[in-house]
């Protein structure tokens, strides 16, 4: 793959978090110069960029001024729907290459936009309502129990509750308020968390490439709030019946929403021998899933879409090579921690000298404390790994189980559930 025409090429990174660090390695790696920004002095990313700067994301003046000072050629982030939203503004300002528009990203990070999208292109989503602060007293009066409350512009699981007995549905609504910029919540079925996937997308040039499904496992630690992931396990045990039923609806629904090019992911429910989608992103998913595919699939998506972001271009030769089936499996390992305040973390450097670790994703370090429950920031590490075979996949989820440790100040285990490879389903 060639890629030297990106060399020395300047890319603005907004946001300045470990997530945003994945992306300056990435880009590192093609020899392109990085550059950050945030409002924090001290963010992690800044620590590993050519050059970092102390500006809002959301101050578009001086974001202008700065790509201008600095001849700025392409512009990038990820991971995170506000940042998409200033992505596409600043993009706009500055005539630098963007995947989608005003229109399709708001369609992408509403919740209920996006509900009302997907039925118009025939997608079948889970049975939901949607509320505001004037009306919901009247709306939930004839709601079936149980559902799931969750604001209707927010990510990162953030507000999201389950709640089972009518009397306690006001409560939870107006919790879930609190998270939302447009006072909008939605209430949804609630379905079986153990019944999750997640299914990829690349497009480019209007052309919409499958390029991984996965299933999600889950421990519920607390039946009124949302799961803690275990992991994601490619390719879903779905797949074939994915292809069969809904890829076309899909395809369908990102043409009509003038989706052109990017990366899309979809999450959803299989119940009872049907998909339900329930949400969808237009960025990169936090997953870090673009390491399986180039494993399986011998292309990067985040350098296409690097590429893009600088040039207006992917190697469309690359994303024909994508096959969603893979050969063998890739599992997205989610470790997550009790509420403390970390101590110790071992293990980590025994764990990666497995050749069958893609990454090793930490989020956290000694000092930092979880005060959280529910949402994606009580995750320690994605760990990532592929394997030509199921038994592989097991001893590399032993190893992690028996190496990895992290403490509290007072000495005690802060690691939650590590998934036991006995309850991975495999596609047969």
């Amino acid at each position: 793959m060639n890629y030297s025409n990106l060399k020395d090429k300047k890319l603005l990174i907004l946001g300045a978090t470990r997530y945003q660090e994945e992306i300056i390695k990435e880009a590192k790696s093609l020899k392109i110069k990085t550059y950050v920004v945030d409002y924090y002095k001290d963010s992690p990313a800044k620590k590993i960029a050519d050059k970092s700067f102390l500006v809002s994301v959301t101050n578009m003046d001086a974001l202008e001024k700065l790509c201008k000072d600095e001849k700025i050629d392409g512009i990038f982030t990820g991971y995170n729907d506000m940042l998409l939203v200033q992505l596409q503004k600043i993009c706009q300002r500055t005539n630098n290459y963007f995947c989608g528009n005003e229109k399709n990203i708001n369609v992408s990070i509403d919740k209920e936009l996006f509900k009302k999208a997907a039925i118009k292109s025939n997608l079948p989503i889970v049975p939901w309502i949607c509320v505001d602060k004037e009306n919901y007293l009247e709306k939930i009066e004839n709601i079936q129990m149980p559902v799931v409350v969750k604001p209707a512009d927010y990510s990162g699981s953030k507000g999201v509750y389950k709640c089972f007995k009518k009397e306690d549905l006001k409560y939870y609504i107006e919790k879930s308020f609190t998270y939302s910029k447009r006072g909008k919540v939605l209430i949804e079925k609630l379905m079986q968390a153990d019944n999750e996937f997640s299914v990829y997308y690349m497009v480019y040039n209007s052309v919409a490439y499958l390029t991984a499904m996965g299933d999600r496992y889950v421990k519920v630690t607390d039946p009124n709030i949302a799961p803690s992931g275990l992991g994601m396990l490619y390719p879903s045990v779905h797949l074939g019946k994915w292809i069969e039923h809904m890829d076309a609806n899909v395809k369908n629904f990102i043409l009509d929403n003038d989706m052109k090019n990017g990366f899309i992911f979809f999450q959803g429910f299989y119940d009872n021998g049907k998909f339900y989608i329930h949400e969808m992103g237009y960025r990169l998913n936090g997953g870090y899933t673009y390491a399986i595919v180039e494993h399986f699939c011998k292309y990067n998506q985040m350098h296409q879409l690097i590429k893009y972001s600088l040039t207006g271009k992917m190697d469309i030769d690359l994303l024909k090579n994508s096959n969603p089936y893979f050969n063998g499996f890739g599992m997205i390992v989610t470790i997550s921690l009790k509420n403390g305040k970390i101590s110790y973390i071992g293990g980590i450097d025994e764990i990666k000298k497995n050749n069958e670790i893609l990454k090793f994703n930490l989020f956290y370090e000694v000092g930092d404390e979880i005060n959280t429950k529910g949402t994606t920031e009580e995750v320690l590490a994605y760990i990532l790994c592929a394997s030509e075979s199921k038994e592989k996949l097991d001893e590399i989820i032993n190893l992690i189980k028996e190496k990895l440790v992290v403490l509290d100040e007072n000495n005690n285990d802060m690691l939650m559930e590590i998934i036991n490879p006995i309850k991975i389903k495999i596609k047969e």
